[in-house]
């Protein structure tokens, strides 16, 4: 495998697309998002919005991440999604592509990373904290899928040099 980390590119929407339909169900998101074509899936994620994990010319995995509150106060955190192809997982493409992440909010003076994640997500929740994910909170039954309540973890992990 060799893993080039970069920007997305026109070309990785319909990867990227189906990556999507591949990964999330209700064990993984709430909300399943169906795109109709990769043009549509540009709108949302435009060129470059995302970091991808590229093995050649298949995508591997990508990270998104951006500030949860667009006001100068909240400058400081990055929230954060991230997908792997199920033939990359266990390949350390996520860590591959949490590192590119963390140098990226370094040098942004970005201090602390969060995510959400489904109590469902027992592989991802697994992955986070091997990482140094720390629970920060629960949304106690949050959203109410196949017929049960799930809770919504909020995890964070301070970037390096930030630490409590």
């Amino acid at each position: 495998m060799n893993l080039i980390i970069r920007p997305s590119q026109k070309k990785d929407m319909q990867q990227l697309m189906e990556l999507d339909r591949l990964i999330w169900d209700s064990t993984t998101t709430p909300v399943l998002l169906h795109w109709d074509s990769a043009g549509v899936y540009e709108k949302s994620y435009p060129e470059g919005q995302q970091t991808v994990a590229a093995d050649g010319d298949r995508i591997a995995g990508y990270i998104s991440y951006k500030h949860p509150v667009d006001i100068p106060s909240n400058r400081h955190v990055f929230d954060m999604a991230i997908g792997i192809h199920p033939d990359y997982q266990g390949r350390k493409v996520g860590s591959r592509l949490m590192e590119h992440l963390r140098q990226t909010a370094r040098e942004q003076g970005v201090r602390k990373i969060s995510l959400r994640v489904l109590s469902t997500n027992e592989k991802a929740i697994a992955f986070y904290k091997a990482i140094g994910f720390k629970e920060e909170g629960r949304l106690h039954e949050e959203f109410f899928l196949d017929g049960k309540y799930v809770d919504d973890l909020l995890m964070y992990k301070m970037v390096d040099g930030y630490e409590n």
